[in-house]
């Protein structure tokens, strides 16, 4: 196959984009005469920060004064997806000639300096690393998620991109940190962040100029409770429930600091005492006191303080943690740290509360379970007996699936690093990862550090005593593997989810926002897909370049094909079909050298049921002989729905289960269509199903003769990990006659059970051009044998009720051309015969007249051993006599 009409590879490929302008992000609109974004900073607060406040900093070039009574400054996330909505600070007053404006936005728990007095004061906590910042004529939310979408609202005066953000003015700034802005320039406005911003230090400046207000004398602090004061015990400033019996009142407390969580922006500690006796009520507290101060573990320390309980902005359960707040404590000396408590697991919430601040030790058979949040708030999830299973994947919807939710729920707990801050914004590593040794689901835990339990973000976790997380080590019981386990067979197929491969920006376009990330994006996946060896792959979520570049309607894939060439020096081809209204798509390659496409392409011709879900994509092959089809899919997700029957109603199938039982049935019909329009019964559907082993969409498809082939060749494989719990979202369903073709099924772990910080735009030093993170689910592999298939030898009768003495034709199949074969009738030898080169022999035996009354067996033998069975039914002696009578005279 020649490759000379295929994007070349990337690195040419994206220079080759970004020539030809598909690449490079819509301008914004037209240059700002006068109000411009001067510098924005998002690390305010932040560890290693030093101002206590995020900022934006606007800047008059215009020669008049304007007023921004009725205008605002407006924040959206770097990555915004359909559900990322613009943070307004609405602003007062006007902007002078030539002068600046000071927005203060949300602050910290870190830093020392504050900002020099605002303008205007927000709530918008920036991101440090990367977002986008919007000075908007109005206080309307913006509703534009694109580059191209803000540079056509009028409204946008003049708009920030910093980081990798997806909405900015060309190409965006630098990467910023807790300790450096984006500054503009004394130059005019050119519509483009990259040349008109520089990082460096940040220097907010408002309309009063850069002297920031003079701090105060620091109030000395107040005087601690003598070591002798009198103190009562902590169990009864928890008490027995979920919250405090004393909340609001001062109270002084005496014990040992268990937890020194200070330095990561916890702001505090945990003192725990000799206890109370009462097993229902916690021994150890949280002394929320930023700033002061320092203690280490050991300290014997008296504290007087209010007790609150805490609860953040964003937690939707109704859990709080006891806490004292503006505390003064004394240290009093050193003493020995407790014996932990033992935290068993599973524990339920009022076993944990009654142990919520105290040192704590759990049960030796830890699993990590979970890793998805170490990347930025260097935390994960361990779990006793084994790694959790999602809910439906383990059992049917409904109440069975409610109760595994609360058992994994029981099962499993948070470790956290004591950290607040965000790492994927403050540049930080995660903890326990390197570049080459990562933590991944289903190892297991080697040691775990002295740990205190707290409580926050609404779930129970363990703190580092030491306020470290340099003491837990882990045991790679899940090692990476550097290619799938062998599934045998003649002919490889696999199915890879590419993780919005777009190889354009802005726009409509998801995935990589620079081509720098998607070289890095691209390096990943094509190590994926050449390490498992296929003939035949189907993707997903690759873009659909018919929507995003019409012009050249397989860009994308024509990107991707080349590269894998490039790469393992192999003839690719790929189907000519594509969703037709989606941004991202299905497809399939194929290698010419081991397959050949037999006919077109062909989607389902009502693709009503696909409206918000992709396009099944089916495609015939031919390989040594034998023909089948593959069906590539992609149903609609989880998160959202609309319509009768799509509501989340918590049996565990998430929202639009019935727009997914829609296509599943819609996917059966078209699977037999193709049967039989092609005229061969081999057929295999696979895909992201976006439904778990025991839901209904899945149901739809067994119940039409179609065979799941993972829990049959792969249990306890999976290929999805989400909210701590493993199952798999995508599937190999084969028809009966294709079923008996596959030699073996693995799901190769490369991808779902790895940190984020491994992926093309995680943490940075961690990045490698392997296999490992390449997308969020992983990949499956299949082994087809393409040998006739042994169909088993086969018995039928042309007289099921004979009369006993009367002779019946007995035809049999499928045994080998020219062996010999003998029939039985009840036991007794009644003839034999040779099977033709089809297979076949015809049998006439006669019905012994001896045999009684009821069902018979009929038996065929061959040579080699095999048979083939039937029966026939007698009737009784004076039945059979009344039967006879009347044929000849009735």
């Amino acid at each position: 196959m020649s490759t000379s009409r295929r994007a070349p590879v990337l690195g040419v490929a994206v220079t080759a984009l970004v020539a030809s302008g598909l690449a490079t992000a819509a301008p914004a609109a037209a240059v700002s005469p006068d109000v411009v974004v001067g510098e924005a900073y998002g690390g305010g607060g932040n560890s290693g920060a030093t101002l206590t406040n995020d900022f934006v900093e606007l800047r008059n070039d215009g020669p008049t004064a304007v007023d921004l009574s009725t205008w605002s400054v407006q924040y959206l996330s770097a990555s915004p997806t359909a559900t990322s909505r613009w943070q307004v600070t609405a602003l007062t007053g006007s902007i002078a000639p030539g002068g600046n404006y000071l927005v203060q936005q949300a602050a910290g728990t870190g830093g020392t300096t504050p900002l020099p007095t605002a303008d205007a004061t927000g709530t918008t906590a920036m991101a440090a690393a990367s977002g986008t910042v919007a000075v908007v004529q109005g206080t309307a939310p913006l509703t534009c998620l694109t580059a191209a979408d803000c540079a056509a609202d009028g409204r946008v005066r003049d708009l920030l991109g910093y980081g990798n953000a997806a909405v900015r003015e060309s190409a965006p700034t630098g990467t910023l940190s807790s300790t450096t802005s984006a500054s503009r320039g004394a130059g005019p406005d050119t519509d483009s962040n990259a040349a008109d911003f520089s990082v460096g230090a940040p220097t907010p400046t408002g309309s009063g100029g850069t002297t920031p207000e003079p701090e105060p004398e620091p109030e000395p602090e107040p005087a601690g409770p003598a070591c002798t004061a009198p103190a009562q015990t902590i169990g009864s400033v928890q008490g027995n429930g979920a919250t405090s019996p004393v909340a609001g009142t001062r109270v002084t407390v005496r014990g040992t600091v268990v937890g020194d969580l200070q330095a990561g922006g916890l702001g505090g500690f945990h003192v725990q005492d000799a206890g109370d006796g009462d097993p229902a009520t916690s021994d150890g507290v949280f002394v929320y006191a930023p700033g002061g101060r320092d203690v280490a573990l050991g300290d014997v320390v008296t504290v007087t303080g209010t007790v609150a309980e805490y609860k953040a902005a964003r937690d939707e359960l109704p859990g709080t943690a006891t806490q004292l707040t503006s505390p003064a404590f004394t240290v009093c000396g050193t003493g020995a740290l407790p014996e932990p408590a033992e935290l068993p697991l599973p524990s339920t919430t009022e076993q944990r509360e009654a142990l919520e601040g105290m040192l704590v030790t759990l049960p030796a058979d830890l699993t990590v379970t979970e890793v998805y949040a170490l990347n930025t708030f260097g935390e994960l999830q361990v779990s006793s007996g084994g790694r959790l299973l999602s809910p439906t994947e383990a059992v049917e919807p409904g109440d069975a699936a409610r109760a595994v939710a609360a058992e994994n729920a029981q099962r499993s707990i948070t470790v956290d690093d004591a950290v607040s801050a965000n790492l994927s914004t403050s540049g930080a590593a995660p903890p326990y990862l390197t570049a080459t040794d990562p933590v991944r689901v289903g190892d297991t835990v080697a040691a775990l550090q002295p740990s205190v339990l707290g409580y926050g973000f609404d779930a129970y976790r363990l703190q580092p005593a030491d306020g470290t997380a340099d003491g837990t080590t882990f045991t790679a019981t899940n090692p990476r593997t550097d290619a799938p386990a062998p599934v045998g067979g003649d002919l490889r197929i696999a199915d890879y989810n590419v993780l919005n491969y777009f190889v354009t920006f802005g726009g409509q376009s998801r995935g990589a926002g620079n081509a720098e990330e998607l070289a890095r994006q691209q390096a990943k996946i094509v190590a994926g897909i050449t390490a498992l060896d296929a003939d035949v792959i189907t993707l997903h979520e690759i873009e659909n370049s018919a929507v995003t570049t019409p012009a050249t309607p397989y860009r994308a894939v024509e990107t991707l094909v080349a590269a894998i060439e490039a790469a393992d020096g192999q003839d690719w081809e790929f189907v000519r079909a594509h969703e037709d209204t989606d941004v991202i798509t299905n497809a399939i390659v194929y290698r010419t050298d081991a397959v050949t496409a037999v006919g077109d392409p062909q989607v389902p011709a009502d693709l009503t049921a696909f409206d918000n879900a992709r396009s099944p994509i089916a495609q015939t092959f031919a390989a040594r002989g034998e023909v089948f089809t593959v069906v590539a899919n992609h149903f609609k997700s989880k998160g959202s729905g609309s319509g009768a029957g799509n509501t989340d109603t918590g049996d565990g199938q998430g929202a639009s289960n019935a727009d997914r039982v829609e296509q599943a049935t819609a996917l059966v019909a078209f699977a037999q269509q193709l049967e039989a329009s092609t005229g061969d019964p081999d057929v295999l559907l696979t895909g992201d199903f976006n439904s778990y082993r025991y839901e209904d969409p899945l149901d739809v498809v067994r119940a039409a003769g179609y065979q799941d082939m993972g829990p049959v060749l792969a249990p306890d494989q999976y290929s999805y990990v989400f909210d701590g719990g493993s199952g798999s979202l995508d599937h190999v369903f084969a028809s009966p006659s294709m079923a008996q073709r596959l030699t073996g099924l693995t799901v190769w772990q490369t991808n779902a059970v790895e940190s984020y910080a491994y992926q093309y735009d995680g943490y940075g030093p961690f990045f490698a051009p392997d296999p490992y993170r390449a997308s969020d689910h992983n990949p499956t592999v299949l082994g087809v044998s393409l040998a006739p298939v042994d169909q088993p030898a086969t018995a039928a009768v042309d007289e099921t009720r004979p009369f006993r003495g009367d002779r019946v034709t007995v035809t049999g199949t499928g045994f080998a051309p020219g062996e010999r074969v003998t029939v039985t009738v009840a036991g007794r030898p009644s003839g034999s015969g040779t099977a033709d080169d089809a297979g076949q022999v015809v049998l006439r035996p006669r019905v012994p007249v001896v045999l009684g009354a009821g069902e018979q067996p009929v038996v065929l033998t061959g040579g080699s051993g095999e048979t083939a069975t039937t029966t026939i039914t007698l009737r009784s002696f004076f039945q059979e006599l009344v039967d006879r009578f009347l044929r000849l005279f009735g």
